[in-house]
């Protein structure tokens, strides 16, 4: 596989030839001060181009970066801003560049808060950048209404895991466990957590993928109890320590900042959620 230092310089010379780029910036892992970086990580780059029709029609350019793997989306389209074009692709060496592409050229000095380095950048058009303060994705304190919120929501969709588990519906018990209540909620109160015990100033990264690096061991064991697989009655099992492990952090992060933990609705779901798991099927 390339090495960074390969894939830039590439990067740099393709770039320097190509008429229709006039800046390039690099973004995300690669620039951050903290990240870890391995053999997996991505290069996130973004082309500001003097006309994107060429762009839009296909993808020979990327042949200049070696043989392609996989590619998304399958063709050039935006996936976010309308005004950016999306290409992100695996060549068959292992190196991946996450490409967004645009032709508009205001850029607010504040658009790379999050770090950046300029790759290339023919035309002075992102001269006036400011020097990244790294803040885009701290973890804010939660207001009093998000955190009622949260924890009076977690315990609306929790009822339904039990309920579909009572049927032994798997793929729905899956999807409320293990997206609704874990990355809606769960993630959610974790990352209050850690941002109360790191005075707000860290950032988690995507779908928690850092909590590992700031939870204590047994915390940290505590979560990973809450992942299992097809298994009904583990399921069940993980409910209770999902609910469990969500209680503990919401009371310690609501008594932290001041916020009533409902008490009382806690009980009143749990009640009834074991009432589910203890009636008996009648068919």
């Amino acid at each position: 596989m390339r090495t960074q230092s390969e894939v830039l310089s590439h990067f740099k010379e393709w770039a320097k030839k190509n008429e229709l780029i006039r800046a390039a910036v690099l973004t995300s892992s690669r620039v951050l001060p903290d990240s870890h970086i391995d053999f997996l990580s991505d290069y996130d780059i973004e082309l500001y181009v003097s006309d994107i029709s060429t762009f839009e029609q296909n993808d020979d350019w990327l042949k200049a970066f070696g043989p392609i793997m996989v590619r998304w989306p399958f063709k050039p389209r935006s996936t976010g801003n309308k005004n950016w074009i999306t290409r992100l692709v695996l060549f068959k060496d292992g190196v991946r560049i996450d490409f967004q592409i645009t032709d508009q050229f205001d850029i607010k000095p504040d658009t790379y808060d999050n770090g950046y380095k300029v790759l290339i950048d023919k035309d002075n058009i992102v001269t006036d950048l400011a020097k990244p303060t790294f803040s885009q994705y701290i973890i804010d304190k939660p207001s009093k209404e998000e955190f009622e919120s949260l924890v009076n929501e977690f315990w609306w969709d929790a009822y339904y895991v039990p309920k579909y588990l009572w049927r032994e519906e798997l793929p729905f018990v899956k999807y409320m466990l293990d997206y609704i209540l874990r990355y809606l909620f769960l993630h959610k109160i974790i990352e209050w957590y850690i941002g109360m015990h790191n005075n707000w100033s860290v950032e988690t990264g995507a779908c928690g993928k850092k909590f590992k690096r700031y939870l204590d061991s047994k915390t940290w064991s505590e979560f990973e109890e809450t992942y299992v697989g097809a298994d009904l009655e583990q399921n069940w099992k993980a409910f209770f320590k999902v609910t469990d492990f969500f209680r503990k952090i919401a009371k310690q992060v609501g008594e932290n900042l001041g916020y009533e933990y409902p008490v009382k609705l806690d009980e009143e779901v749990m009640q009834f959620c074991i009432k589910i798991r203890d009636t008996k099927k009648r068919y």
